[in-house]
């Protein structure tokens, strides 16, 4: 059974990962872009950079988004069910 962990060592993950992949966004959004016309490999009957620009960075964000989630999920579930924090909004 997977060891449990407070919420403050699930906050610090979370945040870790986020600034992980907020980075990895990051490069992927600005270094691809900028580098796309030095890549001339062609791919697809398309130079690679046109290929990465227009439809690799969006796959690339879709697995940023399924990591996250996938990640975060299995961190709340080791958090014991007494150490959730409570809502202080109230539902009518």
């Amino acid at each position: 059974m997977p060891q449990q962990i407070t919420q403050a060592e699930f906050e610090l993950r979370v945040n870790r990962l986020r600034w992980g992949l907020l980075l990895v966004w990051g490069s992927v959004t600005f270094c691809v872009a900028f580098f796309a016309r030095s890549f001339d490999e062609v791919f697809f009957d398309r130079p690679l950079g046109f290929w990465m620009a227009a439809q690799g960075s969006v796959l690339i964000f879709l697995i940023i988004t399924w990591v996250y989630a996938l990640w975060v999920n299995a961190w709340e579930r080791l958090i014991p069910t007494g150490n959730l924090p409570t809502s202080s909004q109230s539902e009518d």
